[in-house]
């Protein structure tokens, strides 16, 4: 226990911090932090206060060193774990929140609460276990009968999500999130439920400018689109994407100028960092490209394993460049780089972050799509690395885009227009890539893997320097988590029929294809 007087320190602390007096509350809490009681928590209380000041790489170092001061008390651990979340530091996060300590707790609200942060981070089957904690101590409501149906969906139990979402409904008849999510695991007609008039009742119920409305329309747009009602389909599309475009702002011209100086960038002088164990193979393209469809494939490799998508690239970059923000580069982050990384520190550390989730196989994947504005961060820092590019049809990707809701915002995908221009964008981007980079970067081409998933497998394997294995292609026979717009696809198996896609409604895509040009095909 903390003495007397350790007490009063830290409540005098605790009063600087409050007041803004940082430097002084800091150096209260190093000095606490040599006392072993309470060095958790004085860690915590600094991290926050660098991040606070702009010191990112502090902010993470004293949240980790928080993590190896801790002490099994779950109040304690909650903190820990949800500060390990915040800053990217997974590993030791997820290690946290499914320890036998959080999962005796008696607190139902921490384990939900830590529940969502694993379901956030693509981590199903962890956050089930918490989510029936929280249900076995007796909390129940609609939101969490909706995330155990959204986890068992991601960790491929489809007739569990449904009996949860459906249960979830039955509480509220109008939760948006259970209804979207129905509509995306794409259950047939026939069980005696109007999944359509369902979706339409909520939405009458709604004010025009309710934040939910966006997220029904698109669930609509699937349910009339799987009736082949073509014209309310895209009624009910443009809707949404209206109602998205209006609460997420774009900046074209501010992608262009980022665009411009990423293309401008090479090979570093600098080595980068080698290292042992696990290497990682980056699957990266646009959005609804087939990324999730080449992990998979190659998931099927003894030697692979698909480890989804990673933010740790960027995390890690922000950490050597000691510069907080969005898990996406940005001009500000890009130019800073330029000046601040050392190349072997990023690829080390993004190693150190990685390679657990190999689970003990030569190879894993990163198939984080937005990677495609990150090669010569990977290249610089990790030249082990191969860099698979994702290729589809422009009109068959830019359509998938928006019609798609993404969990995260993607604001070029509710406007045609912005579609079209960010696409030509990312093409003459990865034109750039490839010139500065020869012999790094893959394309493999969506419509040849559907048509000859064997051949392409056999391609792609070559390129990464792994042997062959038969039997590649037979991806329905899998299990294991795709927590991706594309889960209840890939799920089918290898299907040809979403190629020329966007043909179904073409009448409605004039200014797609206006704005695409040459490339609207």
């Amino acid at each position: 226990m903390p003495t007397p007087q350790s007490l009063q320190r830290w409540q005098a602390a605790e009063r600087q911090l409050q007041q803004g007096q940082h430097e002084l509350a800091a150096r209260a809490y190093r000095t606490l932090a040599l006392e072993p009681e309470l060095a958790p928590l004085a860690h915590l209380r600094l991290s926050l206060i660098a991040q606070g000041r702009g010191h990112y790489r502090d902010a993470v170092d004293e949240a980790v060193v928080a993590h190896a001061t801790r002490v099994e008390d779950p109040d304690l651990l909650e903190m820990v774990a949800k500060r390990l979340f915040r800053l990217g530091e997974l590993e030791p996060a997820v290690a946290i929140a499914t320890s036998a300590t959080m999962l005796r707790s008696n607190s139902a609200g921490s384990l939900a609460e830590l529940g969502k942060m694993l379901s956030f981070h693509m981590f199903p089957e962890q956050a089930l276990r918490l989510f029936d904690g929280a249900r076995a101590l007796g909390l129940d409501s609609p939101g969490l009968r909706y995330y155990i149906g959204l986890n068992r969906h991601y960790a491929g139990d489809d007739d569990g999500a449904r009996q949860a979402l459906e249960s979830c409904l039955r509480q509220d008849p109008h939760s948006a999130n259970a209804l979207w999510t129905l509509a995306r695991i794409g259950l047939p007609p026939g069980d005696g439920i109007d999944r359509v008039d369902r979706i339409r009742e909520a939405l009458a119920r709604l004010p025009e400018d309710h934040r939910d409305r966006a997220m029904l329309q698109y669930a609509l747009f699937t349910e009339l689109d799987r009736r082949d009602d073509i014209p309310a389909a895209w009624a009910a599309l443009e809707a949404g994407m209206h109602a998205r475009h209006a609460v997420l702002q774009f900046d074209p011209a501010g992608e262009e100028a980022l665009f411009d100086f990423l293309g401008t960038l090479g090979a570093a002088e600098q080595p980068g960092f080698e290292g042992d164990g696990p290497r990682p193979v980056f699957i990266v393209g646009l959005p609804r490209s087939g990324t999730t469809l080449l992990e998979r494939v190659l998931g099927n490799h003894p030697d692979i394993a698909d480890a989804g998508e990673l933010t740790d690239l960027l995390r890690q970059l922000r950490y050597c460049a000691d510069l907080d923000g969005d898990r996406i580069v940005d001009l500000a982050l890009a130019r800073k780089a330029e000046q601040a990384v050392d190349w072997a520190e990023l690829g080390r550390r993004y190693l150190s972050h990685t390679q657990w989730r190999a689970r003990g196989k030569a190879v894993y994947t990163d198939k984080l799509p937005p990677n495609f504005m990150h090669l010569a961060y990977i290249a610089r820092a990790l030249p082990q690395a191969r860099i698979l590019h994702m290729v589809r049809g422009p009109l068959d990707t830019c359509f998938s885009n928006i019609k798609t809701l993404f969990a995260g915002a993607y604001p070029p995908s509710h406007d045609q227009a912005q579609m079209a221009g960010h696409y030509r964008r990312y093409r003459a981007l990865m034109a750039r890539w490839h010139a500065a980079f020869p012999g790094r970067i893959l394309d493999v081409r969506y419509d040849e893997l559907v048509q000859e998933p064997e051949r392409v497998s056999a391609e792609v394997l070559e390129f990464i320097g792994l042997p062959q294995a038969p039997g590649m292609s037979r991806i329905e026979a899998r299990e294991g988590i795709v927590a991706t717009p594309s889960s209840s696809q890939v799920r089918e198996g290898i299907q040809d029929r979403y190629i020329g896609q966007w043909r179904r409604y073409g009448a409605y895509l004039d200014v797609l294809k206006d704005k695409l040009g040459a490339l609207a095909y």
